[in-house]
C-alpha cells in the first residue's frame, strides 16, 4: 500500500514540476523586467508566487513519494526476517 501511495505522489510531483517549473529560478520581480505598469507587475508577482508554491509542492511530493517507497521496501524486508 505504501508503495502505491509513493508512486502516486511521485506522479503528482512530476506533473506539478513539469507544469509549474522547479522553484529555483530568478524571480520576476527583479530589475531586469522592462515593464513599468504597476498593475502588470503585481499580477506577474502573484502568478510567480503561485508557480513557486506549486513547484515546492511538486518537489515535496516527489521526496515524500520516494520516502514512502523506501519505507515500503524496508517494511517488507523487516517482516521477512
Amino acid at each position: 500500500m505504501l508503495n502505491i501511495l509513493g508512486l502516486l505522489l511521485n506522479l503528482a510531483g512530476i506533473v506539478l514540476l513539469f507544469l509549474f517549473e522547479m522553484p529555483f529560478r530568478v524571480a520576476t520581480g527583479s530589475k531586469t523586467v522592462p515593464w513599468t505598469t504597476s498593475s502588470i507587475d503585481v499580477q506577474m508577482k502573484k502568478l510567480d508566487d503561485i508557480y513557486t508554491v506549486l513547484g515546492w509542492i511538486g518537489l515535496l511530493a516527489l521526496v515524500l513519494g520516494t520516502l514512502l517507497q523506501i519505507l515500503a521496501i524496508l517494511q517488507r524486508r523487516w517482516h521477512q526476517w
